[in-house]
C-alpha cells in the first residue's frame, strides 16, 4: 500500500509539473490596436510587463516598443510567450522618451493601459490591467486618454 501511494504521488507530481510547463515555449501573435491619438507627432511608447512587481517599477520592463502613429492610431503585431502581462502606453509627442507632466505629476501626454484600466490618482492596479495570453493568436485594444 505504501509503495502504491509513493507511485501515485510520483505520477501526481509529474502531472502537475507537466500542467505548468505544457505551454512553455508556446507563443502568441498579439495584435495591438491603440486609438485616441490627437495627432501623429512623435511615437507611441509601449511597455509590456510580465509581473506585478515589474508593473510597479519603471526599470524592469519585459519588452519595450516605439510605434509609429498612422492615421491617429497604431496597429502592430508582436510575438510574446504564453503568460500573464499588462501593457502601459503613452503618446510621446515630443520624442523625449519620457511622459511629460504638469504640477503634481499630472500627465500632459495621453496614456492608456491594457483592458483600458483606469486608476484613481495614479495608474490602475496591476490586477485591472493584466491579461492572459494562452492562444496562438490574440488581439487587444487600448484607448489612450
Amino acid at each position: 500500500m505504501k509503495q502504491l501511494l509513493i507511485i501515485l504521488s510520483f505520477f501526481f507530481i509529474i502531472f502537475i509539473t507537466m500542467g505548468q510547463t505544457a505551454f512553455a515555449g508556446q507563443t502568441t501573435s498579439l495584435e495591438i490596436h491603440i486609438t485616441g491619438f490627437d495627432n501623429t507627432d512623435g511615437v507611441a511608447k509601449m511597455a509590456v510587463i510580465n509581473s506585478k512587481e515589474n508593473y510597479e517599477t519603471e526599470e524592469n520592463l519585459f519588452k519595450g516598443f516605439n510605434f509609429i502613429i498612422e492615421n491617429n492610431e497604431v496597429i502592430q503585431t508582436i510575438t510574446l510567450p504564453f503568460g500573464e502581462y499588462a501593457i502601459k502606453v503613452f503618446h510621446d509627442e515630443n520624442s523625449n522618451d519620457e511622459m511629460d507632466t504638469r504640477m503634481f505629476g499630472i500627465p500632459t501626454e495621453r496614456y492608456g493601459f491594457s483592458n483600458n484600466a483606469k486608476g484613481t490618482f495614479g495608474p490602475p492596479e496591476y490586477e485591472d490591467a493584466r491579461f492572459i495570453l494562452n492562444l496562438p493568436e490574440q488581439k487587444i485594444s487600448i484607448q489612450i486618454q
